[in-house]
């Protein structure tokens, strides 16, 4: 170190805002641990540290621009080679002596070098054996497109009840073939292509479209008409004109060449109806709005492990056939076509008569078991070429019978059912119910009770039938992995489990188990511990299970406590100090309402729940009478009658003080005035709310962080979070990042605090919730419902939508797809969940000139736009099928792009209109979507703001770390600002 005089140095320190490129840490101010934290603090990747025996030296690779009197360190700045503490004129630096650092102390310049240094190793200073490091994916290739392995669904009795009946014949054979390979080919027909018949083996062949049909039917309607025109010709000639005026041959003429007309007419107006009703059949889905939905799901292949999940076939109503059904039924005709089904119908009776079963059941006639079309079957039943059973289950054409018939024939049947079981005919037996009967419930019991669980399982697939029934089927078959697979689709694990355990308890043991911990994968602790709680090996990891609800803290804890007042009663003392501070602490009657609710949801276990019950019922009485709590008067005479308490009881109020209502019921109420809050440092990408006043923020690459009310950080996640998808039960989460063509996908416990990291896929769009465990995924014209905790296994799919997926709108109970075609135009489906039904598909018309499409809530689609003249306010105006809407906008920038840049969006409580002021302001206004009456004005900073909304709250965020949440039920407001 050498030193030198520095009278003439005029300018000792730096001041005000450098560009420094260094830090100075003395060692007389700072010990060498507060040292290492300042440079940690300030560390660039690329940086480099030194100890001297006077201090710490930071280099910083880039250089950075601070205020220097806010700095604890000396501020260090570049001069030539040197880094120096003051800022020294020309004739200065000629007078110092070369160095790497040259520090200004009093009156004398030291001059350090780097040789007599300590190089440091920062890194060597972090602990890091808490955190798990993760391999990372690479990203520069795209994954290749999920692989959905098909499997049949077996609908024929050869197939799924064995090979005891005769062989198809060849001609059925090669038919089936040709019908296969049409299907294959055409992937884009109409969702009529691949439809059964009403009943598979029996064809009446009136659902045939032969020309000798038409010819029959054309011809008995010309035998009606003139033996009509006949007899009313006869009568009107005898009481109005003498015979002798009109001979009876010129009349008898006119009447044949003028039926001879209306039948000619008549066959080319049925012809022409019929030729106009296949072109609309041919014609897209958008251009006949009452078209089922059905044929695209069960033309979808199904997933590796289970079979695509049936449909109903549907029967387009021929309007001319129920026409002249109508006509037929109380007229003459009816006898013609009638005879010749009364003698097949003798003939089939006395097939059963005789015992020739066999043919007798290829004769049979299916019984109405299901919704009916109408229509009447003109023609004659033909045999069945084998033993088959129909997958069909939508509308059909049927012979009618007579009442007493019916019955007859419904006990003829269910009379060879019993034959054919006690003589162990079971494939025969089952046809009877199935197909004849129509008890499908029926045959699948018969068929376990003779030990063919698996080929039950099987038709119940096929049939669709109630998902327990399904995974009851499976489990008894012993095909567990199929059985998972359709209790994790349709959530039928609870049902299931009720009806295994009487006969089969071990099954539904192993099921309890595997209920559970799909539960705790979900984040639903409390449920998951009560699921698995009557297994008593498993004991302990429910117990496990309640700690880490405990840890968790707010509602959680609260139900976690609860639950452990009802199973482990004996443990509940050493909760008593928690109980005490939850019940005097004046800021936590959140909790103690969550207190309440799980208290009142468990009155049937009054007894275990009394001491808690107890001990916190009269703070829960003070929250009431103070307007914090949520009770009714019946609620909480329930709640004191729970605690045994006899003196509380008696000296209960009879009334509550009444609660105020909503400010925007205030009749007269002016709109409530909002502000945003205040900028922060960190850009939201994402937020959620979450229990107890909450947020899980995505934060880009940052990670993802849990924050307070207040704002106050409460953990964080080190994965890549652009955007959330939160699960219902708002325990688990799954965070996504974009890369490239791929999106890696993470997922958050937010109870046990651990992140998993779950690699990448590739969608189009994605479902901004899910149960936790199912998800949506869309890609092209492909959805797809994956298992996140088991490889994004395929639960549900389909393949072939008639449009491309360009949004994807969901919530618990709904999920709306909107496809695009350029040929077809814009389509909307609606399935309700979670049995995934698909609830409607209507074609979305064409936007006008300046309109923008607006999906609300319920699935309707809307059209807005803004109109905005010269010299007049700016209006919104939003139309709907039956309805149009205007909405001022004043204060509106008239120099902005009003249709791009006004955001109108449509919730279950409120529409939201953001609409810009200038090009630093925007306003919302929040309206009620039942009176249509502005509520709130709330002024944000700038244009970027992004809308969350689950239930009744909303959030809005922007990149500059703000968030407002607003709550409709309440009307209020809270901010906080991201630091």
């Amino acid at each position: 170190m050498l030193e030198q005089a520095a009278g003439l140095i005029r300018r000792p320190a730096l001041t005000g805002h450098q560009h420094i490129e260094g830090l100075w840490f003395s060692a007389e101010r700072f010990a060498p641990d507060e040292r290492a934290q300042l440079i940690l603090e300030h560390w660039q990747t690329g940086a480099s540290a030194y100890r001297f025996a006077d201090g710490d030296l930071l280099r910083l690779r880039q250089p950075m621009a601070v205020h220097c009197e806010a700095l604890r360190g000396w501020p260090l700045i570049r001069q030539g080679h040197t880094l120096s503490s003051a800022l020294f004129d020309p004739q200065e630096i000629r007078d110092l002596p070369s160095a790497d650092l040259w520090l200004v102390r009093g009156s004398q310049v030291s001059a350090l070098h780097l040789r007599d240094a300590v190089a440091l190793a920062p890194e060597e200073w972090l602990d890091v054996s808490h955190l798990t490091l993760l391999d990372t994916y690479d990203c520069r290739q795209a994954l290749p497109p999920p692989v959905l392995e098909p499997m049949e669904v077996t609908t024929d009795v050869r197939e799924i009840l064995g090979k005891n009946l005769k062989p198809v014949s060849p001609e059925q054979q090669k038919t089936l073939q040709a019908l296969l390979a049409r299907q294959q080919q055409a992937s884009t027909a109409s969702p009529d292509a691949g439809m059964s018949p009403a009943s598979a083996g029996w064809t009446p062949p009136d659902t045939r479209p032969l020309p000798w049909l038409k010819l029959s039917v054309t011809l008995v309607l010309l035998v009606a008409v003139f033996w009509m025109g006949t007899q009313g010709q006869h009568s009107t000639v005898n009481a109005l004109t003498p015979a002798r005026e009109t001979p009876l041959s010129v009349q008898i003429s006119g009447v044949v060449l003028g039926t001879l007309i209306g039948g000619v007419a008549l066959t080319l107006l049925l012809m022409g109806l019929r030729h106009l009703l296949r072109r609309v059949a041919s014609l897209p889905l958008q251009s006949v709005p009452s078209r089922s939905p059905a044929g695209v799901e069960t033309r979808a292949r199904a997933p590796a492990g289970i079979a695509a999940r049936a449909q109903p076939g549907k029967h387009k109503p021929a309007l001319w056939r129920r026409w002249v059904t109508r006509m037929t039924q109380h007229s003459r005709l009816s006898a013609l076509y009638g005879r010749r089904q009364a003698a097949y119908m003798q003939r089939m009776f006395e097939m059963f008569e005789n015992g020739d079963l066999e043919e007798a059941l290829r004769h049979a006639i299916p019984l109405r078991g299901g919704p009916h079309s109408g229509e009447q079957s003109f023609g004659t039943p033909q045999r069945r070429q084998d033993l088959s059973i129909s997958q069909h289950q939508g509308l059909a054409r049927s012979m009618v019978f007579e009442q007493d018939i019916e019955a007859h024939l419904r006990q003829i049947y269910r009379q060879t059912f019993e034959r054919l079981e006690r003589a162990g005919r079971i494939e025969e037996a089952v046809f009877v119910l199935a197909e004849l009967l129509k008890a499908q419930q029926e045959a699948l019991d018969c068929l376990e009770k003779h030990g063919r669980q698996q080929q039950a399982a099987d038709l119940a697939l096929a049939w669709d039938m109630p998902a327990a029934t399904i995974v009851r089927l499976l489990c008894l078959a012993g095909n567990w992995q199929r059985a998972l697979l359709v209790a994790r689709r349709d959530d039928a694990f609870a049902d299931t489990v009720t009806m295994l355990q009487d006969k089969w308890p071990q099954h539904a043991a192993r099921l309890r188990l595997e209920w559970a911990e799909s539960l705790a994968r979900k984040g639903l602790w409390l449920q998951a511990v009560e699921a698995v709680w009557p297994l008593t090996a498993e004991r302990g990891q429910a117990t496990q299970w309640l700690l880490n609800a405990e840890k968790a803290g707010g509602s959680l804890a609260v139900g976690a406590l609860v639950k452990r007042a009802i199973l482990l009663p004996d443990t509940l003392l050493a909760y008593a100090d928690q109980v005490e501070q939850l019940r005097d602490d004046p800021q936590r009657f959140a909790e103690r309402a969550a207190l309440a609710d799980s208290l009142l949801q468990h009155k049937a276990h009054a007894s275990e729940l009394a001491w808690l019950a107890g001990a916190t019922v009269h703070a829960i009485i003070a929250d009431q009478m103070d307007g914090r709590g949520r009770l009714s008067l019946v609620q909480l005479q329930a709640l004191v009658s729970m605690s045994k308490d006899k003196l509380l009881q008696a000296d209960l109020p009879q009334h509550l003080p009444a609660r105020p209502a909503p400010y925007t019921q205030v009749k007269g109420s002016e709109p409530l005035q909002w502000t945003a809050p205040s900028m922060g440092s960190r850009a939201i990408l994402d937020a959620v709310l979450l229990d107890d006043q909450r947020y899980l923020l995505a934060l880009g690459e940052a990670g993802a962080v849990v924050v307070d009310a207040h704002g106050k950080t409460l953990y964080q996640f080190a994965m890549p979070a652009q955007h959330i998808v939160l699960a219902h039960g708002r325990q688990v989460a799954l965070v996504v990042a974009r890369r490239d063509e791929v999106w890696r996908i993470s997922k958050l416990d937010l109870v046990t605090r651990i992140a998993t990291d779950l690699g990448v896929q590739v969608f189009d769009v994605f479902g901004r919730s899910f149960n936790g465990s199912n998800w949506t995924l869309g890609r092209g014209r492909q959805l797809r419902v994956v298992d996140v905790d088991r490889g994004f296994e395929t639960l549900w799919h389909v393949s072939d939508l008639p449009g491309q997926i360009s949004d994807l709108k969901d919530d618990a109970s709904r999920e709306f797809l909107w496809l695009t075609d350029p040929q077809k135009g814009v389509e909307l489906w609606h399935y309700q969940l979670p049995e995934r039904r698909l609830a409607s598909r209507s074609p979305v018309p064409p936007l006008g000139f300046d309109d923008r499409y607006v999906l609300s809530a319920t699935g309707a689609v809307k059209f807005m736009r803004v109109r905005h003249q010269d010299g007049e306010a700016a209006v919104l105006v939003l139309e709907g099928p039956q309805e149009r809407n205007e909405y001022p906008l004043p204060d509106c920038d008239a120099r902005a792009d009003l249709d791009e840049r006004v955001d109108v969006q449509l919730h279950e409580h409120w529409m939201m209109v953001g609409y810009p002021l200038n090009e630093h302001a925007m306003r919302w206004h929040f309206i009620t979507k039942g009176s249509q009456r502005l509520s709130a004005t709330l002024q944000w900073p700038r244009q970027g703001v992004r809308v969350r909304g689950v239930g009744a709250d909303y959030l809005l965020f922007d990149d500059q770390g703000r968030l407002s949440h607003l709550n409709v039920d309440t009307v209020t407001q809270h901010n906080l600002a991201l630091n």
